[in-house]
């Protein structure tokens, strides 16, 4: 796309160079937020994962009490 908009008149190359510029800056925005939740989620994810055997294990030690 870079390289067609080079090559239009310089009033139409300067706009959609602008625009272009523009919205690789959003793309890259938009990569970094999805790491940013991505790597979120998967934090989460572990979490979840050790709190539910935590809790299988207190579950067990708590049955093996009662009787």
């Amino acid at each position: 796309m870079d390289l067609e908009a080079r090559s239009l008149q310089p009033n139409v190359k300067a706009v959609l160079l602008a625009k272009l510029r523009e919205y690789k800056s959003d793309l890259n925005n938009l990569k970094s937020e999805h790491k940013r939740l991505a790597s979120a989620n998967s934090n989460q994810a572990a979490r979840d994962d050790l709190l539910e055997s935590g809790m299988a294990d207190a579950m067990s030690v708590s049955a093996n009490q009662r009787g």
